[in-house]
């Protein structure tokens, strides 16, 4: 996937890990410490814009360093990186970085992101955990897997939007 400078069409790629029931946190953080899949996350986001919830953004602020945050909150908290109010607003202004624009959550986000997206980097993590916050449940008929790879604890996948 390559960028050209000045391209509208920039991919919108959700990112994150779940379990197979799409438990993606519990209370304020993830109910998992799998440092492999985090630095997986970190790996896909660096240099990168982020669009993320002001949750979200608190509990992985500190790992952003190297990306360009964009928080999307109804509130408008007063943060040291961008906050706008919509997840069209967030694509927009993240357009504007020509970077790839990634996706982090949480839950209500993903859901609004999902129909602009056209790709998503999901872990699935093997172990089950409960959790109160989950994925958004998507159509996987409008889905493929374009690239799978085993670990131990979890399987990464990168999935197109087909058609």
């Amino acid at each position: 996937m390559t960028i050209q400078p000045g391209d509208q069409q920039l991919p919108v790629i959700l990112v994150g890990a779940m379990t197979k029931d799409r438990v993606i946190g519990s209370g304020d953080g993830m109910p998992w410490d799998i440092p492999e899949e985090y630095r997986t996350f970190v790996d896909n986001i660096r240099g990168q814009t982020v669009v993320m919830g002001r949750k979200s953004y608190e509990v992985f602020g500190p790992d952003l360093s190297e990306a360009k945050p964009i928080v999307v909150s109804r509130s408008r908290p007063q943060l040291d990186v961008p906050v706008v109010d919509s997840i069209e607003n967030s694509l927009d202004l993240a357009r504007t970085y020509e970077r790839k624009i990634f996706v982090a959550g949480g839950s209500q986000i993903y859901a609004l992101a999902l129909p602009h997206a056209s790709w998503m980097f999901l872990s699935e993590i093997k172990e089950d955990y409960d959790g109160d916050k989950y994925f958004p449940d998507f159509d996987r008929s409008q889905w493929e897997v374009a690239r799978e790879d085993e670990h131990n604890r979890f399987i990464y996948r990168e999935w197109r939007r087909v058609g």
